[in-house]
């Protein structure tokens, strides 16, 4: 897509209003700062409050904001127990959180968020998904989550629901040592699970070689003969490439360990004559495995049933054990207190090793009682991200205090899932009575082996200055910025099938695949139906799997900040982005373009648009303030989703594929926000939000063909508005008696709306932009009759969300103890088509229990119960379970000791 797009600066109203503003207090500064005066230092007065540590630092820092923003310090995410930044997010006012990686800020989907390290962009490892799967980020290296709900000139346009900004930990003021050690237990690992041998580094959460395609394979692949060979292919040649595949893949069902967790972290701080010099080191390790029962469905329609039903259906036991490591080197210098350098090194390792054993049932080949069906399908994913970034902060007092900052990163993100399985085992009944099992007997099925490999690497870097005036009266400041970044994307998926009916019917016998594809068996000659082997591969692989992408971003800000009288704050400015975004689809197993030349370059993507923001704060008195935040934003398409190859949807498993005629979504947002901040720590707030999006980004289901699994494709709706309220607060209760002061309550409850209109509309004769995406995936005239609902809420919206939690800490400071609760109403995960309903997730009753005890000043034991209620994750649809999932209570203890 070609989309280049004039300024919009001469065309903006809002634009020329936040000009006009700034150009005015520019003029007004000027006359003014002639009659600066000597200020005398107002009396200050220090309160105490209840908030310690990390807490009441972000309080203040959320109060100072001049645009709306919650943030999350690192005692608070030690209070609830949260071991990674995406449980965490989920307690954040209008947060939710979706596969247990993914943020949705007011109801918007994760394509809508962005996220930054230390306000750096970071790549990610995930090829589903536009943003950074939060999971990755272990809490050991957190200090704050800073979560900033309207935009600012001086951050990504690429804006919805919020800028999620992940801040690490940073050198210490004093000499710390820090090692904590705990375990876990989780109720649903009380039945067996199911394990398969795997290589002998998958305690490190590394596959050391055993899951990888051979040579020999790979060699085959790439050559002109193909996988299959020629006619002039050997049997020994086939037999080479059968036995080169891992097959020590059979599952044999075991009791599961504990989960075991361990962190370190070292820093210290040296004053030498040249400057300050700090350090701080950090491990963490964790090993955890779960154990839950499962179930899911596709293909909704009639067949098999009087009404609806889903014409395929698993039901079993998922096994997976994730393994997560993270290692951090920070170094920092201080020439003096107005020179300050830091460089951070970050490396963040999740490994996913998930075996599922599932009773399947098809209504064209299950015949209960006669031909049963089992599936057992392996899936391994490695996952990190490794990032160093340099930033300069420099103070210059002879300048009249200008500043200047500067930042630069090198960020690489991978994704390796070798050695993907799939299939499916065939149980033979005679009279109800089990006789046998072998390779399900139909002839269209394969055993599916699967490799995957993503590379992400991500340079950026940018500056920040601003200079201060001081009149009687008013304070302001000017600043500009620039940011600057370049993303780059290679990625592959090999898929193959070892076919059924390549294998002589004697050979198929046998309930694991370790036994059936023994090296006796593959070494036999009446292993295979064909004297030379053919007809045993059948090559899955198709054009777009290899693909390589890039985009390039150059931004450049101005913004004002002016304070009037210690009682007006207007804040605001202009961003300007150019942005340049390719995607190149490969032909299987080949380094030649998919496309010609041309069609790659109608697929371009390059913007050139400037972005306004303007921020009114009334500062009623030292505890109470208004602000009202005004601007426009853009959600731009993702490397993958303006392809038309296709990825699974790692929740529903559906196949998802792009538009290449996908256009970026463009945002208005407004947002009004009541703050109270009392002295004791206790406060309150109530935000107003609205936004209007022009051309938003959807999902949509196209019909599965031949029982496969449905389809969703990525697709321009016409338009969408969200708007809501949102009520955040605490407060202790020594309103009561001022003994209860030790406890308190915390909250926050979001109430919105949302509307998407996709634009389908047959009696105009025009196509819309969604009409017309749709026709090309489908190939067909009219798409009026596939989509259920052309008016509907957007993906993933909740119209509630709400979060509590009632604290207490004793006075004499040894114990501390809290109860979290969250929940969110139910949201679109699929929309209908056809006539169905929208497939709904239910809501989660999430309830959580931390207990800390100090005996020390030195020493913390925390214990933890996680999801008391035990309650079951549920997708349905039409008033079936899409997919289902049991959840277990889980118990946790830890102990940590620092000095």
């Amino acid at each position: 897509m070609n989309s280049y797009k004039p300024s919009k600066l001469a065309l903006s109203t809002l634009n020329c209003a936040v000009l006009a503003a700034l150009f005015g207090w520019s003029v007004n500064t000027a006359a003014a700062e002639a009659d600066i005066q000597e200020q005398e230092i107002e009396e200050v007065v220090a309160v105490g409050q209840r908030l310690k540590g990390s807490a009441g630092a972000v309080l203040q820092e959320r109060q100072n904001q001049a645009f709306v923003a919650d943030i999350m310090g690192a005692d608070q995410i030690s209070r609830t127990g949260d071991g990674d930044a995406a449980s965490a997010l989920r307690r954040v006012t209008g947060l939710t959180l979706v596969d247990g990686k993914f943020i949705y800020v007011r109801g918007l989907g994760e394509r809508y968020s962005s996220t930054q390290l230390n306000s750096m962009y970071v790549p990610s490892p995930d090829p589903t998904r536009s943003v950074v799967p939060l999971d990755l980020f272990p809490s050991e290296i957190i200090e704050s989550l800073s979560v900033q709900k309207s935009f600012s000139p001086d951050m990504p346009a690429h804006f919805g629901g919020g800028n999620v900004n992940i801040r690490t930990k940073s050198i210490p003021s004093d000499f710390l040592f820090k090692v904590q050690v705990g375990s876990s237990y989780n109720t649903s690992n009380s039945d067996s699970g199911y394990f398969y041998e795997g290589g002998d580094d998958d305690w490190m959460g590394r596959d050391d070689g055993t899951r990888a395609l051979s040579n020999v394979f790979t060699t085959a692949l790439t050559s002109d003969a193909g996988l299959e060979g020629n006619i002039n292919s050997t049997l020994e040649e086939r037999k080479n490439l059968i036995q080169s595949l891992d097959w020590n893949v059979g599952i044999s069902k075991e009791d599961v360990d504990p989960a075991m967790s361990f962190s370190v972290a070292v820093g210290d701080r040296l004053e030498s004559e040249i400057g300050t010099f700090g350090v701080l080191a950090a491990v963490s390790y964790d090993n955890e495995w779960e154990v839950v029962q499962e179930q899911s469905g596709s293909s909704l329609g009639s067949l098999g049933c009087e009404n609806k039903c889903f014409a395929q259906y698993y039901d079993g036991t998922s096994t997976e054990q994730n393994v997560r490591w993270s290692g951090t080197l920070n170094l920092g210098y201080e020439f003096n207190s107005n020179h300050r350098f830091e460089l951070t090194n970050i490396a963040l390792h999740d490994m996913s090793d998930r075996v599922r054993n599932r009773n399947y049932y098809d209504a064209n080949e299950t015949e209960e009682g006669v031909t049963e069906l089992r599936r057992v399908d392996i899936s391994y994913e490695e996952r990190e991200m490794f990032s160093s970034q340099l930033k300069g902060t420099h103070n210059f007092p002879e300048l009249n205090n200008l500043f200047f900052d500067w930042y630069g990163g090198l960020s690489r993100a991978n994704r390796n899932a070798p050695g993907g399985l799939d299939v499916v085992f065939q149980q033979n009944y005679n009279d109800g009575v089990f006789e046998s099992e072998q390779l399900q007997d139909v002839a269209a099925t394969n055993i599916t082996r699967e490799y995957q490999v993503l590379h992400d690497d991500v340079e950026t870097f940018g500056w920040n200055m601003g200079l201060p005036f001081y009149g009687d009266g008013y304070e302001l400041e000017l600043k500009i910025g620039g940011d600057f970044s370049e993303k780059k994307r290679d990625a592959s998926n090999v898929k193959f099938g070892i076919t059924h009916r390549g294998i002589s019917d004697e050979f198929t016998f046998g309930n694991n695949i370790s036994d059936i594809f023994a090296d006796a068996n593959t070494s036999n000659d009446a292993f295979y139906t064909s004297a030379t082997g053919s007809g045993i591969f059948d090559d899955g692989t198709t054009d777009g799997d290899k693909y390589s992408a890039a985009h390039k971003l150059d931004a450049y800000y101005f913004m004002a900040d002016y304070f009037f009288e210690n009682t007006w704050r207007i804040t605001g400015g202009v961003r300007w982005e150019d942005f340049k975004q390719v995607s190149i689809g490969y032909q299987a197993h080949s380094n030649l373009f998919e496309n010609t030349l041309e069609e790659i370059q109608d697929v371009v993507i390059n913007e050139d648009t400037f972005f306004p923001s303007l921020a009114v704060t009334y500062i009623m008195d030292e505890e109470m303030q208004f602000r009202l935040n005004v601007s426009e934003t853009t959600i731009r398409p993702d490397l993958r989703d303006v392809s038309t190859s296709f990825f699974v949807d790692p929740l529903t498993e559906f196949l998802v594929r792009g538009s290449p005629s996908l256009q970026s979504s463009e945002l208005t947002n407004v947002d009004f926000r009541f703050e109270w901040y009392m002295p004791t720590g206790n406060n309150l707030s109530v935000a107003l939000f609205y936004k209007d999006i022009e051309n938003p980004i959807e999902m949509v289901e196209l019909a599965g063909v031949g029982g496969a699994s449905p389809q969703l494709l990525t697709a321009n709706a016409q338009s969408g508005k969200l708007s809501g309220i949102e009520v955040d607060f605490l407060t202790d209760f020594g309103f009561i008696n001022k003994d209860w002061s030790s406890a308190f309550l915390s909250g926050n409850v979001t109430l919105s709306d949302s509307s998407v209109n996709l634009g389908i509309n047959d009696s105009d004769n025009v196509d819309s932009l969604f009409e017309t995406q749709l026709k090309e995936a489908l190939e067909a005239d009219t798409v009026s009759n596939i989509v259920t609902n052309n008016k509907r809420r957007l993906v993933g919206h909740s119209e509630w969300v709400a979060n509590l939690q009632m604290g207490y800490d004793s006075d004499d400071g040894f114990h501390s103890t809290s109860v979290i609760y969250n929940v969110f109403g139910p949201r679109i995960i699929v929309p209908g088509t056809r006539g169905n309903e929208d497939a709904e997730e239910k809501s989660f009753h999430s309830l959580d229990l931390v207990y800390s005890y100090f005996p020390n000043f030195n020493s913390k034991v925390n214990f933890k119960v996680k999801n008391i209620l035990g309650q079951e994750k549920q997708i349905e649809q039409e008033g079936l379970t899409l997919w289902g999932q049991e959840t277990g209570t889980e118990f946790s203890l830890s102990y940590s000791y620092e000095f």
